[in-house]
């Protein structure tokens, strides 16, 4: 197992079809744009063998934050300093056109709670 620092709006540092699974939690609901997240998600499918597996969790639009604080465009909000990209069902969708359907299962985590939906889908090809 190899550890790697990568900045996820740049390529990522691995060879095509060189990895079964890619989880990220609460990374796709960082400060990216739609723009970069679309970019991302090219490069994970890049990345996975064919039937790999992308798993992801962020928060959506259901939250309590959402829409609170500063909105910066493109459903990002912040608050005391930290920017969250909260996700619609349509922007789950359209990061997984290609992929088989998405599965998208709800759940809640911390203090408010933190509305969250983890999200599978498969490299088709």
């Amino acid at each position: 197992m190899t550890t790697l620092v990568q900045d996820v709006r740049r390529p990522l540092g691995l060879s095509d079809g060189s990895v079964d699974a890619v989880y990220a939690h609460m990374l796709f609901c960082m400060a990216l744009s739609t723009a970069e997240l679309e970019a991302l998600v090219g490069e994970v499918r890049r990345v996975l063998r064919p039937g790999g597996v992308l798993v992801y969790t962020v928060r959506h639009i259901g939250d309590a934050h959402f829409g609170t604080g500063t909105g910066h465009g493109d459903d990002i909000w912040e608050r005391g300093g930290f920017a969250v990209h909260f996700f619609s069902r349509e922007l789950v969708d359209r990061l997984a056109d290609g992929w088989t359907p998405a599965e998208v299962e709800p759940f809640e985590e911390g203090g408010l709670p933190r509305r969250l939906w983890r999200v599978t889908q498969r490299r088709t090809d």
